[in-house]
C-alpha cells in the first residue's frame, strides 16, 4: 500500500487556512510510510511541537480519506538545517519543477459517460498544449479532477521547452499575501508566474469574493497567458457562474471550455473495483462486486477506501476468499444510506455558506446585498423541502415574515424550471442531504 503525500497535504489544505497552513504545513516532508505508521520530518522543534499541539489531528484525518484507514504519525525534526522558518516557506515558493504523482496518469484513468467528455478534453490538451484554452474542469470531491490534472501536468512536462506550474489556488493567495506582507520583489512574483507555458490552478472556488487584491492579480496573470498562447487549466467544485469571483474573472473563464465530472458511473465503479482488487490480490465473487458498486456511487476515494479496508481484514485474519454477508458486516459503518435521513437545519446553513464562501450571520442577516440573496433563498428552500419546517419558524431563523419564505420558495422553483444549471445546483444540495 503507497500513500502520496501530494494528496494528503491537498485534504489538509482544505481544512487549515492559507495563513497557517504554508508556514506549518508545507515545511513538512515525509520521511517514510509502513502501512501503519506514517514518519514526518519538520525543519525545526518549533514547527513540530505547533504541529502536533495544533494541526497533527488534520493531518490523520488527511491520510484516512486517503488511505481509507487510520494510521500512526510521527514527527521527527531536522537537526541538521539552521534556515530560519522564513526561508523554508520562501523555497517552497520557488520550487519551480512540481513533481507530479506517477500513478496519476490517463492509461489508469477510467472512464465511462460520467467522465468521458473531461477526459477526451484533458488529453487533447496534454497532445497540444494551447489546443483548448483555458480548459475549466469542475466537480465535487473524489471523482478524479486531481487525476487529470496531475496526468496533464506530467504529460506537458516531459515536451521539451515547456515549462508547468500546478498550483492550488489556495497556495497562490498565500504566496501573494506573503510578498506583500513581507515587502518581498513584487514584480519577481509576476515575472515566475508569466514565465510558466503551462499553469494548473487547482480549487479556484476558494478564492472567494473578499480577496478582491488576489483576483485582481490572477486576473492580469490570466490575461498575461492568455494573450500569448499559454495553456491555463482551472478545477473547482463548481460551474464557472457559480464562482464567488468578480464578474469580470468569470467572464475571462467562461471563453475556453467547462467540462464538468460527476459521480462514477457504473461502468467506472465496476471497472475500478476490478482494477483495484487485482492491485491488491483481493479475491472478489461476480456478487461482491456488484454489492461494492450499487452501494458506494458518490466518489472514488470511498470505493478505495472500502477496498482498502477489505485488504487489512483479509491480511490480518489471513482469509484467502471473502464472502458477501463478511465484506457487509465489515463495511457496515461505510455503507451510502439511500433513504431519507434527518438533518439539523444548521447543517443545511452550513453547507450552503461554505458553498457560496459567505458567513452564516450574512445570510441569516436582513441585508439586502446581492451576494446574499441565493444562498439566503436556497437555504429556505432546502429548510422546507428537506428539514420540513414551517414557513413561520423559518421566518424566524431569517428575521422575516412568513409571506417572505412563500416568495423564495417560489422563486426558486421558478428559476429551477428556467435554468438547468441552477436546477442541478439545488438538486445537488438535495442529494447531499436525502442521500447519504
Amino acid at each position: 500500500m503507497t500513500l502520496s503525500w501530494p494528496d494528503v497535504l491537498q485534504e489538509v489544505s482544505k481544512q487549515v487556512p492559507p495563513m497557517y497552513y504554508d508556514p506549518f504545513i508545507l515545511p513538512l516532508s515525509m520521511e517514510n510510510f509502513d502501512r501503519e505508521r506514517l514518519v514526518l520530518r519538520a525543519p525545526s522543534a518549533m514547527v513540530k511541537d505547533h504541529v502536533i499541539k495544533k494541526y497533527q489531528h488534520f493531518i490523520e484525518d488527511a491520510v484516512e480519506r486517503v488511505l481509507g484507514n487510520k494510521v500512526q504519525i510521527e514527527i521527527l525534526v531536522d537537526k541538521e538545517t539552521k534556515k530560519p522558518l522564513s526561508g523554508f516557506v520562501e523555497d517552497k515558493f520557488n520550487e519551480d519543477l512540481y513533481h507530479f504523482n506517477p500513478e496519476y496518469t490517463f492509461q489508469n484513468f477510467h472512464t465511462g459517460e460520467s467522465n468521458l467528455l473531461a477526459f477526451s478534453a484533458c488529453k487533447e490538451v496534454a497532445q497540444k498544449p494551447g489546443s483548448i484554452n483555458p480548459l475549466y474542469i469542475f466537480g465535487k470531491v473524489g471523482t478524479g479532477k486531481t487525476h487529470l490534472l496531475q496526468a496533464i501536468g506530467a504529460a506537458i512536462q516531459k515536451i521539451p521547452g515547456q515549462s508547468v506550474r500546478y498550483i492550488p489556488i489556495s497556495s497562490f493567495l498565500s504566496e501573494f499575501v506573503y510578498n506583500v506582507q513581507n515587502k518581498q520583489n513584487i514584480e519577481g512574483f509576476r515575472s515566475k508566474y508569466q514565465s510558466y507555458t503551462t499553469l494548473i490552478i487547482d480549487d479556484i472556488h476558494q478564492l472567494n469574493s473578499s480577496a478582491e487584491k488576489t483576483q485582481e492579480e490572477f486576473f492580469h496573470l490570466f490575461n498575461y497567458l492568455s494573450e500569448r498562447k499559454r495553456q491555463i487549466i482551472i478545477a473547482s467544485d463548481r460551474p464557472i457562474h457559480e464562482l464567488p469571483l468578480q464578474d469580470k474573472l468569470r467572464s475571462r473563464f467562461a471563453t475556453g471550455y467547462q467540462v464538468e465530472i460527476r459521480s462514477p458511473d457504473p461502468k467506472v465503479r465496476e471497472s475500478i473495483i476490478e482494477t483495484r482488487s487485482r492491485e491488491l490480490s483481493l479475491e472478489l465473487t461476480k456478487d461482491s462486486i456488484s454489492f461494492i458498486k450499487e452501494n458506494f456511487r458518490s466518489d472514488i476515494r470511498s470505493l478505495i477506501g472500502c477496498l482498502n479496508e477489505l485488504t487489512l481484514y483479509k491480511k490480518t485474519y489471513n482469509v484467502l476468499i471473502l464472502p458477501e454477508d463478511k465484506i457487509k458486516d465489515i463495511l457496515e459503518s461505510r455503507l451510502e444510506k439511500h433513504g431519507r435521513v434527518e438533518v439539523p437545519s444548521e447543517k443545511i446553513l452550513d453547507v450552503v455558506c461554505e458553498y457560496y464562501s459567505q458567513e452564516k450571520s450574512n445570510i441569516t442577516s436582513k441585508s439586502r446585498r446581492a451576494e446574499y440573496i441565493i444562498p439566503r433563498h436556497i437555504s429556505m428552500y432546502l429548510l422546507f423541502d428537506i428539514c420540513k419546517l414551517n414557513k413561520t419558524t423559518i421566518g424566524k431563523m431569517f428575521q422575516t415574515k412568513h409571506t417572505t419564505i412563500i416568495s423564495a420558495i417560489k422563486k426558486i422553483n421558478d428559476r429551477m424550471k428556467k435554468d438547468p444549471n441552477f436546477k442541478r445546483i439545488v438538486e445537488g444540495f438535495k442529494k447531499r442531504f436525502e442521500f447519504q
